[in-house]
């Protein structure tokens, strides 16, 4: 396969994660919960501050993922597709603070979607989220990362936490 042919295979394997992974995620999982809830007649008020809170997490998680994908993308060291292997460990950006920013963004948008949508039905689904990533995570992802980069990425466990920020 030449390099044009394999360079569109992969924007179009990254197109597809996309759809199936964060916006499924943060979107339209999040979405059916919500129509779920419309269906069942719960309803609740509609309150100016629980609209901005929720825009404000919504934007803040968009701009975390925004800025991990700038960071993969300047370093050359990663790429937000799972399907294009790592290349290093990267230790800059928000990946210096938490070992998993992108799990971040997409917890910030559908706390956002909580406080926008007051949506006890899609705090379930948050909850469910949560269970999953955080399984997800310690079986699969940081195994994977550990039998790639072995000590580099054990090292860097050792620095920075999985989840919660250190405040000195």
């Amino acid at each position: 396969m030449d390099k044009l042919s394999e360079f569109f295979l992969k924007q179009l394997d990254a197109v597809v994660y996309g759809i199936i992974g964060p916006l499924s995620v943060a979107y339209i999982i999040p979405k059916f919960f919500l129509d779920l809830q419309m269906n069942l007649d719960i309803y609740y008020q509609d309150i100016d501050v629980f609209n901005y809170a929720g825009i404000f997490f919504m934007n803040f998680g968009a701009l975390i993922a925004i800025w991990c994908t700038i960071v993969m993308h300047a370093t050359k060291k990663a790429s937000v597709s799972p399907f294009t292997p790592p290349k290093k460990v990267i230790t800059t950006g928000p990946f210096k603070y938490v070992r998993h920013p992108m799990m971040w963004a997409i917890n910030f948008v559908i706390i956002g979607e909580i406080f926008a949508w007051r949506s006890p039905m899609v705090f379930i689904w948050f909850l469910i989220w949560i269970r999953f990533s955080v399984i997800y995570i310690a079986r699969h992802e940081e195994p994977y990362l550990i039998s790639i980069f072995r000590e580099d990425y054990l090292d860097y466990c050792k620095k920075t936490p999985r989840w919660f920020m250190k405040f000195k």
